[in-house]
């Protein structure tokens, strides 16, 4: 019985050490209590109570004593169009369990692989895209979350700066990978004196490693915003790809103007082909410092993070535009 007991014992130090206790995530639902402030007075007394969301999320200090702001958001929590939206965000996103879930385990792993990271507070906001889509600093996330209400809500962003290629992108799924993308910034050191394409594929490269690492779980596709098919056909097709950037000498391009045909967004690089997605450079980089990353699996993520030779990575990564 002596035995029995300590070997319970062990197991039970053995699960607990083996836990680790989520970082936790404050959430602020401004959307919920914004569209409960009919009156202006209301929202005159919630933007001086959140003043920090008011002046990141509108761009105006004191937004409380804003007339502008505070008269425009009246009249939009009072249209019956945009109250019917609301609710269908409601209805989609629920408590947001799901979403601070995510957000909670991402931030405990980027804590864990970088200890002066601190959890920031995050906000949720619909204002029928009155604001960004999405806000990051040290200390405050907002998520527009009427961005985010997916392909089958009311109303979607409007404008030539939302083609259908980045729409599809505005889904829930996209949130956490998109917040924690933005984040690996803080930690992305790069030589500015190296303006080269290379050094460029290699930070979003080393961005996107960082968000795959802190979500492990989350698909590729979510990561870089690439369909599925897209990611596949890239894959497959990456030595076609690679022989382009080699033969056309692109790697070590300066020329903003070049550099931007291969890592801006576009529906397609045309200068590869139509089936060949935008932002390809992006993709390439991801290629090259994953390829890095495996090959020094004795290095931490920090240490990846810290590294700003972009050229000794690309150099040590062994690429050309092989699969494996």
């Amino acid at each position: 019985m002596r035995i029995q007991v300590a070997v319970l014992g062990l197991i039970c130090l053995f699960f607990l050490a083996s836990c680790t206790k989520n970082e936790d995530v404050t959430l602020i639902r401004f959307d919920q209590q914004l569209f409960a402030s009919k009156s202006p007075d209301k929202i005159q007394t919630l933007l001086n109570r959140y003043p920090n969301i008011a002046q990141l999320y509108f761009n105006a200090n004191g937004a409380g004593n804003d007339t502008s702001v505070v008269r425009e958001l009246t009249n939009r929590v009072n249209n019956p169009a945009l109250t019917e939206f609301d609710q269908q965000i409601e209805d989609k996103f629920g408590d947001m369990a799901d979403l601070r879930t995510q957000l909670a385990q991402a931030f405990t792993t980027i804590k864990k692989n970088f200890p002066d990271f601190r959890t920031p507070k995050v906000a949720t906001m619909v204002t029928g895209f009155m604001g960004p889509d999405l806000v990051v600093t040290d200390s405050l996330i907002i998520i527009g979350i009427d961005y985010f209400a997916g392909p089958k809500a009311k109303y979607r962003p409007q404008g030539p700066e939302y083609p259908q290629y980045i729409l599809r992108r505005y889904d829930k799924d996209y949130i956490v990978p998109a917040i924690v993308f933005a984040i690996s910034d803080k930690y992305n050191a790069t030589n500015r004196q190296d303006q080269t394409m290379l050094a460029d594929m290699v930070y979003y490269g080393k961005g996107y490693v960082f968000t795959a690492t802190m979500l492990p779980s989350v698909p590729d596709s979510l990561v870089i915003g690439y369909s599925d098919k897209q990611l596949t056909q890239t894959f497959n097709a990456q030595d076609v790809v690679w022989a382009h950037f080699i033969d056309n000498q692109l790697l070590y391009q300066t020329n903003p103007a070049i550099k931007q045909r291969y890592l801006n967004e576009r529906p397609f690089t045309a200068e590869i082909g139509q089936a060949c997605p935008g932002a390809i450079g992006r993709w390439v980089g991801w290629r090259i410092v994953g390829r890095y990353n495996d090959t020094h699996s004795g290095g931490s993520i920090a240490d990846l993070m810290r590294n700003a030779d972009a050229r000794q990575i690309f150099e040590q990564s062994g690429y050309k535009g092989q699969k494996e």
